[in-house]
């Protein structure tokens, strides 16, 4: 029941977004990311973006929900508790690289930039990696 009541959030907060998109930045209501404040336009982009992720994932949420609840595994609660997570960040995730993409088809992409999966960290002799 965990995939169904967090799906059926995202679903929801997924549409509000969707029916009243925040028009300037702000912390509390609205998707916010260093991709997303870059112009007008990216900003624009990523909320509408993001609304259709969440509705989506949560609607994938959801239906996983009913069939484990359908299919009576309801009793593995704990696999539940620990993977429902994984559908929250797949809005963040996709939402972040259509906002690469989009910035960089534009030719708008920040030059401090740095895609998080080509960071590579050497090790150094101490505690601080480089």
């Amino acid at each position: 029941m965990i995939y169904v009541a967090c799906g059926s959030v995202m679903m929801v907060i997924g549409i509000i977004w969707l029916i009243l998109p925040v028009k300037r930045p702000n912390r509390i209501y609205g998707y916010l990311s260093y991709l997303a404040q870059v112009n007008k336009e990216s900003f624009k982009f990523a909320q509408k973006r993001a609304s259709w992720y969440c509705i989506l994932f949560g609607l994938i949420q959801a239906v996983i929900g009913v069939i484990i609840h359908f299919l009576n595994w309801d009793r593995y609660f704990l696999v539940w508790l620990l993977t429902f997570y994984l559908f929250i960040l797949l809005p963040i995730v996709y939402t972040e690289k259509s906002l690469k993409k989009f910035l960089s088809t534009r030719h708008e992409l920040p030059h401090d930039y740095v895609d998080p999966d080509q960071v590579k960290r050497k090790r150094t002799k101490g505690f601080r990696d480089q």
